[in-house]
């Protein structure tokens, strides 16, 4: 089966775009804090030219503009008709009418209960006496079991499930698939996540049920039928884009509120302001750090003229640290008025923006609780380009709640 050709290729469409920046980017010094490559190549203007048919876009006014705009688009970096993800209107919109009920305010909101046990269990699971990894510890399991529960995955098939949808989301990134090792684990981790969904879609048409998947087996209202192809592809795409948001954003997140303590202790003496935190969260250290579009036929962003057929890199770190925008953008303050561009804009917002907000919210909320302190171990990000996340954030929490879920 020809699965994720759509995803190959917006890889390397983005590896070459990073290969052009003025700045090394696979140096450590720049996994460490990119926002000072990035504010000094804004500061040569919102746009910048790396080549005739690249472009790199820091400003956030600028980058709005391109994702609001469909003279730029997707689907030249997609296999044609086998991405829910990479298509342009009106298809996209046909598609993404097919999908959204299960990412919609209410369908999220009905998880809410189900996401706050789970948090609860987890870290009721915790060992008082010692460390926690934040990030395999406690962001993974949470962000999988939830896309496990969205996609309709049976209980006894996840602990086998963890890692090759982990795999999924590092295939991802130009970054990893330099390495050998990895170009194999992800490869054999498409191939058997194609083979359960097969099974998962022949299941679903012969027993429906008000789930994702199911959405997607039935015909649309205009008595369409996605293809098993297209059905693959797209759920692949929405597992990865559901699991690693989350899961980047409560580490990275946690590791910006360890740093500034008052607005941890703000969030743990006043829950209620959870939504704002992971917003300034999502603008301060985005997990998402890069969106490629192509331009279609010939436009302008400002005064740049772009050719048909141009490669755009929105550079979502530097938008949403715009010092046009935002005053102080270098400051992390959960009291100022959400506005960033992490989880997308326009047509192609992240469909499962809901839901990676949710989990944040709770998880940092409860974290706050238990008063996490870190332990002092250099932070090490991941060797990913398109994302950004921690390899581990080890704290010790100083208040864990009882085996039954109590906070203290």
């Amino acid at each position: 089966m020809n699965v994720n050709v759509q995803a190959v290729r917006s890889v390397t469409v983005a590896g070459a775009f990073w290969d052009r920046l003025p700045f090394d980017v696979r140096s450590p010094e720049y996994h460490a804090d990119p926002y000072p490559y990035l504010e000094r190549l804004r500061a040569g203007g919102p746009v910048t030219r790396l080549a005739e048919d690249v472009v790199a876009v820091t400003g956030y006014r600028e980058c709005s503009a391109v994702l609001g705009d469909e003279r730029f688009g997707m689907k030249p970096l997609g296999a044609q008709g086998q991405s829910l993800l990479m298509t342009d209107p009106p298809e996209h919109r046909q598609l993404r009418a097919r999908v959204t009920p299960p990412f919609a305010a209410r369908a999220v909101d009905r998880l809410r209960p189900a996401i706050s046990r789970r948090v609860a269990e987890l870290l009721a699971g915790i060992d008082p006496t010692g460390e926690v990894d934040v990030v395999a510890g406690l962001g993974a399991p949470l962000a999988l079991e939830v896309i496990c529960d969205l996609i309709g995955m049976e209980l006894t098939d996840r602990p086998a499930w963890f890692e090759p949808l982990s795999w999924l989301a590092t295939g991802l990134d130009p970054e990893a698939l330099h390495d050998e090792e990895t170009r194999v684990r992800v490869a054999s981790a498409r191939l058997d996540f194609a083979r359960y969904l097969g099974g998962l879609i022949t299941d679903h048409r012969e027993n429906p049920r008000d789930d994702f998947v199911s959405a997607l087996v039935a015909p649309g209202r205009d008595g369409t039928v996605l293809t098993e192809a297209q059905i693959v592809a797209g759920v692949s795409q929405l597992v990865v884009a559901g699991f690693e948001p989350a899961l980047n954003l409560i580490a990275n997140g946690l590791r910006a509120l360890l740093a500034h303590p008052d607005q941890l202790d703000r969030l743990r003496e006043r829950p209620g302001t959870a939504p704002a935190v992971v917003e300034e969260l999502l603008r301060f250290d985005p997990p998402i750090q890069l969106i490629i579009r192509v331009a279609l036929r010939d436009a302008a962003i400002g005064d740049t003229e772009i050719p048909a057929g141009a490669v755009v890199g929105l550079l979502v770190g530097a938008a949403n640290r715009d010092p046009g925008v935002y005053e102080e953008p270098h400051r992390l303050d959960t009291g100022r008025l959400p506005q960033h561009l992490a989880l997308g804009w326009g047509e192609h917002f992240c469909l499962g923006a809901r839901l990676v907000r949710v989990q944040a919210q709770l998880m940092l909320t409860a974290l706050a609780r238990c008063r996490p302190m870190a332990v002092g171990e250099p932070a090490r990000y991941r060797n990913t380009l398109i994302s950004r996340g921690l390899e581990r954030l080890p704290v010790v929490l100083t208040a864990v709640p009882e085996a039954e879920g109590r906070w203290p």
